[in-house]
């Protein structure tokens, strides 16, 4: 069996970037805004649905929504599902992807008798990512909302009540 460095480093890589992307909406969902930091370069630049590009890094986390609707209690739990993570480029130290996600958004009371309503939303993210010396992060992000629609929802639970509690035995 012979060995090919080559591949075995794209496959390495691929594996990497995955992981870098699947931190992102980990810690969007957790609230946890040192790891969704982590996933990005100190001189992101990010545009969001044609709004002027945001660039740096405390800019891009100060855009975030999600971390302040989850405090105010407007969100009560978010789940972001990534689907289709496509390799456009993957060359040196510099990779492409397109990533289609879905975000379910738990809003309390948004429902005209009150009740909890799931906002859906199908977003596409495309992304330029940098190997640095601390691994692959994302240096520019384009991210679009191709639909949204909104939904009763029966149960819910709070971000608080899904973190999983682990016993040391």
């Amino acid at each position: 069996m012979s060995q090919h460095p080559a591949e075995i480093q794209t496959l390495l890589d691929r594996a990497a970037i995955h992981d870098v992307l699947s931190r992102y909406f980990q810690g969007l969902d957790r609230g946890d805004q040192d790891q969704v930091r982590a996933c990005f370069t100190d001189d992101v630049c990010a545009l969001f649905d044609g709004k002027p590009p945001i660039r740096g890094i405390e800019a891009l986390m100060n855009s975030f929504w999600v971390f302040r609707k989850h405090k105010s209690g407007e969100w009560k739990i978010t789940t972001h599902f990534m689907g289709n993570l496509n390799y456009n480029q993957l060359e040196g130290d510099i990779a492409e992807t397109e990533t289609n996600a879905i975000a379910f958004l738990v809003l309390p009371g948004a429902s005209s008798e009150g009740k909890e309503q799931v906002a859906m939303r199908s977003l596409r993210y495309m992304d330029r990512l940098r190997r640095t010396k601390d691994g692959w992060r994302i240096c520019e992000r384009q991210h679009t909302l191709d639909w949204s629609c909104h939904v009763p929802t029966s149960t819910a639970l709070s971000i608080g009540q899904r973190v999983m509690k682990r016993s040391v035995t």
